[in-house]
């Protein structure tokens, strides 16, 4: 299943809002959190996307950009980086800190303070094939 299609944002969710481990995790985070994926061709993105969540429930997902208003959290890259992040060859703090993940809206602290639950997601989301 080819990252960043509807179809894997959907099975995301739903892996997400049954993986236990995540649900406890995140308890506290309650935030929308929107991930602003940036065309990247080598990674085979041809064109912006993105996804979200409100975390960590996951009562409620959507494949797109929403407007900056509608979201607590948004995180933005070129799809090569989330690619590494999301396959484990590349910690999300770290590219958080070099700037290859930018943070476009709400607190950095958000995050890490609640990081056991931000790598549990990427350990889902480096689940799916």
């Amino acid at each position: 299943m080819k990252m960043f299609t509807e179809e894997w944002v959907k099975t995301l969710a739903e892996k997400l809002k049954n993986d236990q481990e995540f649900q406890e995790k995140g308890k506290g985070f309650d935030s929308n959190l929107q991930f602003i994926i940036l065309k990247d061709p080598k990674a085979g993105v041809n064109k912006d996307t993105g996804f979200g969540m409100w975390m960590p429930t996951i009562d409620n997902f959507w494949y797109g950009i929403k407007d900056q208003n509608e979201v607590d959290i948004i995180l933005q890259a070129k799809a090569s980086v989330v690619q590494d992040v999301f396959k484990g060859k590349k910690n999300v703090v770290m590219a958080l800190t070099m700037g290859s993940i930018k943070l476009k809206k709400g607190p950095l602290t958000k995050l890490t303070g609640n990081l056991g639950a931000v790598n549990r997601f990427i350990e889902v989301a480096k689940s799916i094939s």
